[in-house]
């Protein structure tokens, strides 16, 4: 039997939703994990959605452009707008969720507006780990035979507190976004090196690898070649281009060259790779 692309868990809110109480009224909680390639539709506004998103990224087609989204971090969806909810494809991996969904009414706009207060955004995460222990929390409670409704309120307001906090507590140095932006944009550039990130970031060489490796964990070469593998998985899921022009693009001076640091990283040659891809749609 062929491989299901998608697989979701649910815990339902068994009381019906109430417009008169204007009190949090919980939907659900969920936990989702979809295969590359897979394509789900929108919820066409009729709830909030909260997501950390664990791995994997997705792609969302508006009328006129591609938006794609991939990292661990946490998503807040609180648009009504039913011209919002545009089919949302997986990435070149599986993309992997835990989410809660809530009623529109009053008192969660006002919560969540005084937390987030545009209707979409998308947050980084320092510790995530600390974010999927509430949603778990939540996601039990919502299993339990008589959920706490005050409960499960004060955990949605102690998440949004979490998410915000984290972003607070994001110490990245500019200098340091001011490298990644600058690795992001001269990926198809096959001299790109150490010495010209150091150069445009006005850093010395000694200062930009001690940057990352004490917030990225790996040296400035490792994180330029796993820029480029990331960037030639989302290239090759598309499957819209040739390998050739596909190890351009990733600054690779050859298609041989992009098959060797390919395969060594993932076990398989970007042919294949692109040939599983396709398959699984």
């Amino acid at each position: 039997m062929p491989e299901k692309m998608f697989h979701e868990e649910y815990r339902l809110r068994r009381k019906p939703f109430d417009p008169a109480q204007n009190v949090i009224q919980f939907h659900c909680a969920f936990r989702s994990c979809w295969k590359p390639g897979f394509t789900g539709k929108g919820s066409l506004g009729q709830h909030a959605i909260y997501a950390l998103i664990k791995s994997g990224g997705t792609r969302t087609r508006y009328n006129d452009r591609t938006v794609i989204s991939r990292g661990v971090a946490f998503s807040a969806t609180r648009s009504r707008n039913e011209a919002s909810a545009h089919p949302t494809s997986a990435g070149p991996e599986d993309y992997v969720r835990k989410c809660i969904m809530l009623h529109h009414n009053e008192i969660h706009e006002q919560i969540a507006s005084a937390f987030i207060p545009e209707e979409k955004k998308r947050f980084p995460l320092t510790d995530p780990d600390k974010v999927e222990k509430i949603l778990d929390e939540m996601y039990e409670e919502l299993g339990s035979s008589d959920p706490d409704d005050a409960f499960l309120a004060g955990l949605f307001v102690q998440l949004l507190q979490e998410v915000i906090s984290q972003q607070q507590r994001d110490q990245t140095p500019e200098k340091l976004q001011k490298a990644r932006t600058f690795i992001r944009k001269e990926l198809s550039n096959c001299d790109l090196s150490r010495s010209r990130i150091a150069e445009h970031c006005n850093l010395s060489i000694r200062t930009l690898c001690r940057l990352f490796e004490r917030y990225e964990k790996i040296p400035v070469t490792q994180y330029i070649i796993r820029s480029r593998m990331e960037h030639a998985r989302s290239l090759l899921s598309l499957g819209e281009l040739s390998i050739k022009e596909t190890a351009f693009r990733c600054g690779f001076r050859s298609a041989a060259f992009l098959t060797s640091v390919f395969r060594k990283h993932y076990g398989v040659t970007p042919r294949e790779y692109r040939k599983q891809m396709t398959a699984s749609r």
